[in-house]
């Protein structure tokens, strides 16, 4: 009896010293409770930080639309502006409803709609104010610059979306006009962009 019972011991024994080395299966461990903040001060800059995003958001969307809002604006004032100016007579050197020429056209344009002066008079003047933008890098309100009769920059255009600019032509006055025509795709130089 006391065989049985030494033996029963040194199984028990056996089985505690496996379990206690890890050769034994254990069970699964419990998976591990995500932690929350511990202090305060956590907490409410979690709060902060989510306030603070979507503060954020707003603010962009606000802006996004601000923006927008400003180029339907200034679409639709130069878009008045042509239609005063349309039609109006091509004069070497003029600035006024009884004749203006191309640059005359643009820089009364950029004053009246943009609120922007150049320095120069001249078409090549004008362009060298400006930054230089490829022909598919062209927003609303880019100038367009063409060399009509030679290799001078000697004509400019104000572009207006979807190839299409408004200009002043010495044989039909102020009009609009498309990139894509033969004559103009031919004499395209360069668009440029406003840098004041």
């Amino acid at each position: 009896m006391i065989w049985r019972y030494s033996k029963y011991l040194l199984a028990l024994s056996l089985v505690l010293l496996l379990s206690s080395c890890g050769s034994l299966k254990r069970s699964p461990a419990k998976p591990k409770a995500k932690s929350g903040p511990q202090f305060e001060h956590e907490i409410l800059n979690s709060k902060k930080d989510r306030s603070t995003k979507a503060k954020n958001k707003t603010e962009d969307k606000e802006e996004n639309e601000a923006k927008e809002s400003a180029v339907d604006v200034k679409v639709s004032d130069l878009e008045s502006f042509i239609d005063d100016w349309y039609g109006t007579p091509h004069r070497m050197g003029g600035m006024t409803k009884k004749g203006v020429d191309c640059s005359g056209f643009v820089i009364i344009a950029y004053q009246e709609v943009f609120n922007r002066e150049f320095q120069g008079r001249r078409a090549e003047d004008i362009f060298s104010e400006m930054k230089a933008v490829d022909q598919d890098e062209l927003q609303f309100g880019d100038l367009v610059f063409f060399k009509v009769r030679g290799r001078r920059i000697d004509h400019v255009g104000i572009y207006l979306g979807d190839d299409q600019f408004a200009h002043t032509s010495s044989s039909r006055g102020v009009m609009i006009s498309s990139l894509t025509n033969v004559y103009w795709s031919k004499r395209f130089f360069k668009g440029g962009r406003y840098q004041g």
